[in-house]
């Protein structure tokens, strides 16, 4: 993996990546060949490549699979949402965050800057979830070590391993952030602020207990953490990679659509129904009207060819600006993403928050973040008090969070949906009754949707340690 970093710092550099601020230019360095390196551009640049894999890929491939957006006249019907897929569809989303952001990563993390290296964990932690989260069982122990070791074929560790080494890895960077040095504007994300990074820390810690929440008995570790507080709880904390929207520094999501055949997606019936059913003031914000009719217009889900073929894009509605543009931020956890979290860690272990304040300071944090006035008087006609069962607080939590993850955290929606769907609760895959809608062009059978990514084809091909490749319906180690 770590061969093919040169040639994606080539890309970067003179291609896609440009630039997140004036100088970034200059920090898109290899720090595996040049000498010059040093651990506060290496950084830099760490965090730019994971902006451009988090929205330039899992977002996209996952804003149809969470069913915001489907396909639009104009274009031919994509495999996405067909679901079919093959292993080359997920080369540049493994490839770029191994051999782009990791490789950065690790080798700030053996630096001799302690701050630095403590960010370094703290961000490897939320990566390598994040790539247990779509592939299951990934290299972790004998990853990132071509360089150094020679090792080009590294293992596989289950999955489940993988999570049980997360908080203590960030418990590490943690105490690293409290060393002597500065951290300042090569810190895209917080800008060196150690208050910051320590509640981004803790707010990834308490994702990683719940996403095990199915599976694993963490309530005595969540009752702690939440105990200890210090967690993102608004706007001025959340953890972003911000982006100019000047030429070459233009969001990832917008300058890959803008690349090819620009905003090509529709709002899917998924979403904007259930916007419109529930008169959630967001709506306008999540999408714009048709400029031709200068209502709302959606399409069913994967169903464009049943549209007339005469309409054009200006017969539909397409995603506003939160979702679509070139300043807009790459989120990697939002406030509300925390409160419903910690909402959901209240209603499951009867923590020291209150789950309905939690629940509802979400919903008001993310019309705070979208300007749409109302969020605290939406958030109360919930009535989220009133529900008693744990069954009926986790999909009013769960379809919340679906709702508020619009634009902003497509991936993480995904996830989430994944997870929040239990066979005694299927309230977003239930062939019926499902929030979100088979495909009228998925070769899935109803009620099935993907739940995990293919293991790239580079790696079926080079890594001799690779597993045998799975299908779209295989599930990591948390999914029930």
């Amino acid at each position: 993996m770590i061969n093919i970093k040169k040639f994606l710092i080539i890309l970067f550099t003179f291609g896609m990546f440009a630039s997140c601020t004036d100088d970034l230019a200059d920090l898109n360095i290899d720090p595996n060949k040049s000498p010059s390196a040093n651990p506060a551009e290496v950084l830099s640049s760490a965090q730019g490549f994971l902006g451009y894999v988090i929205d330039g890929q899992y977002n996209v491939r996952s804003a149809l699979w969470a069913q915001y957006w489907t396909w639009g006249p104009g274009v031919a019907i994509g495999n996405i949402e067909r679901y079919v897929s093959d292993g080359t569809d997920y080369d540049n989303g493994w490839a770029r965050m191994y051999s782009g952001s990791l490789a950065d990563l690790d080798f700030v993390e053996k630096s001799d800057s302690k701050v630095h290296a403590g960010i370094a964990k703290i961000i490897k932690a939320y990566s390598f979830q994040l790539l247990v989260d779509h592939f299951g069982n990934i290299p972790f122990t004998e990853a990132l070590s071509g360089a150094t070791e020679g090792n080009f074929a590294p293992k596989y560790d289950n999955g489940q391993d993988v999570y049980n080494a997360l908080i203590p890895l960030i418990d590490k960077g943690i105490a690293l952030l409290g060393s002597n040095g500065t951290v300042g504007p090569e810190d895209f994300i917080y800008g060196g602020s150690v208050a910051n990074w320590t509640k981004f820390a803790n707010s990834l810690k308490l994702k990683i207990l719940l996403r095990q929440a199915n599976v694993k008995d963490v309530a005595a570790e969540v009752k702690a953490l939440v105990a200890g507080g210090n967690f993102i709880s608004s706007a001025s904390d959340m953890a972003k990679i911000p982006f100019a929207g000047t030429s070459g520094n233009e969001n990832p999501m917008y300058a890959a659509f803008e690349r090819s055949l620009g905003l090509f997606y529709i709002a899917s019936n998924s979403s904007l129904l259930h916007l419109q059913e529930t008169n959630d003031p967001r709506l306008p914000a999540f999408y714009n009207v048709s400029t031709a009719s200068k209502s709302y217009v959606g399409i069913t889900q994967g169903s464009i060819d049943n549209e007339p073929f005469t309409n054009s894009k200006a017969n539909y509605s397409v995603a506003g600006s939160i979702a679509y543009g070139k300043a807009n931020d790459v989120i990697l956890m939002s406030p509300w993403e925390v409160w419903f979290l910690r909402a959901e860690a209240a209603a499951r272990y009867g923590t020291a928050d209150n789950a309905t304040t939690a629940f509802n300071s979400a919903i008001a944090s993310n019309f705070t973040y979208l300007g749409v006035a109302g969020g605290d008087a939406f958030a109360t006609s919930l009535k989220f008090s009133t529900l008693s069962s744990l069954k009926d607080k986790l999909k009013a939590i769960g379809t919340q969070k679906w709702v508020s993850m619009n634009g902003t955290q497509e991936d993480e929606s995904w996830i989430e949906t994944r997870r929040f769907n239990t066979p005694d609760n299927p309230f977003f895959y239930d062939p019926t009754s499902g929030l979100m809608k088979k495909p009228a062009i998925s070769v899935l059978g109803a009620g099935v949707h993907p739940s995990v990514w293919l293991y790239p084809q580079t790696e079926m091909s080079l890594n001799s340690s690779a597993p045998p490749q799975r299908t779209l319906t295989d599930k990591v180690f948390w999914d029930n």
